[in-house]
């Protein structure tokens, strides 16, 4: 069960990145339905609808920066099919893809896809098919079941920018590739990650070094991917090993709390390794 308010996501959001779990691929969704004049029920979404985040994420590699993101198809049954992407830029520009228009033709490799089914108890939620052969496969290191709505393109749009920056007021801010940006720094003194399998047993994760986010004027965080990153994707990788893909993530980060049920891919965690 997601039980993190998306009020935060956006910071949780890039917490997960900068671990190299937030290049999440959405696996489950809950059923949509439309609310606007009349009617109240549940809709066909005729095409693929954008899952619209809080905030837009991207990390920064040597080869390129990548942006995962998630479309879902509902039929008239409430059945749900949810296609993953990477939005993949080989220059490294972060060039993010642009949700104001929204456009549900888009048709590029699909990464992952997921059968989300209106009867919920014959789905496992974290069931997929992958197609490796895919730029975005690189990037995604977990799986994220939500049970809350975010909000789909031409249908709802979630957002809540102005909370999410009173969070940042006293941060510093710099220039970013021209533009200005807030500067937060991740680290053991004001993040806390603890894992918990389904063992029962919690880990607190090591964090390695310092961690930079840059978080742009429209709130869209970029990260990029430092040689301490392989240090904590090695890290994780062993513990996916050892402790199983199910994980549930509690998060503080200064004084944000959240929690976030997960599935680690550890086959991808190590291929993120070797990357550096």
């Amino acid at each position: 069960m997601r039980m993190l308010s998306y009020a935060l996501l956006s910071i949780m959001t890039f917490i997960m990145i900068f671990v190299s779990l937030g290049c999440a691929a959405v696996t489950n969704y809950p059923v949509i339905t439309d609310s606007r004049g009349d009617y109240s029920g549940v809709i066909r979404t005729t095409h693929k609808a954008y899952i619209v985040p809080t905030s837009q994420s991207a990390e920064i590699w040597s080869d390129g920066s990548d942006e995962i993101f998630s479309m879902v198809y509902q039929n008239q049954y409430a059945d749900r099919t949810i296609y993953t992407f990477n939005n993949f830029d080989p220059t490294a520009s972060v060039i993010f893809l642009d949700q104001s228009f929204c456009d549900w033709r888009y048709e590029g490799c699909a990464v992952m896809v997921a059968d989300d089914p209106h009867q919920d108890w014959l789905d496992d939620p974290f069931d997929y098919a992958g197609h490796w052969e895919c730029s975005g496969a690189r990037s995604v290191e977990n799986l994220s079941s939500l049970t809350t709505r975010v909000g789909e393109c031409g249908d709802s749009i979630f957002s809540d920018f102005q909370s999410l920056a009173a969070e940042f007021v006293d941060l510093p801010t710099s220039s970013f590739r021209g533009e200005d940006a807030y500067i937060l720094p991740i680290n053991a003194a004001n993040t806390s990650i603890v894992l918990t399998g389904k063992d029962g047993i919690s880990t607190t994760m090591p964090l390695y070094g310092q961690f930079t986010v840059f978080l742009d004027s429209e709130l869209r965080t970029i990260v990029p991917m430092t040689p301490n990153a392989k240090l904590q994707l090695g890290w994780l990788t062993n513990y996916a090993h050892d402790s199983g893909r199910l994980q549930k993530a509690e998060i503080s980060y200064g004084s944000l709390r959240g929690e976030v049920d997960m599935a680690l891919l550890p086959d991808n965690l190590a291929y993120g390794q070797s990357r550096f």
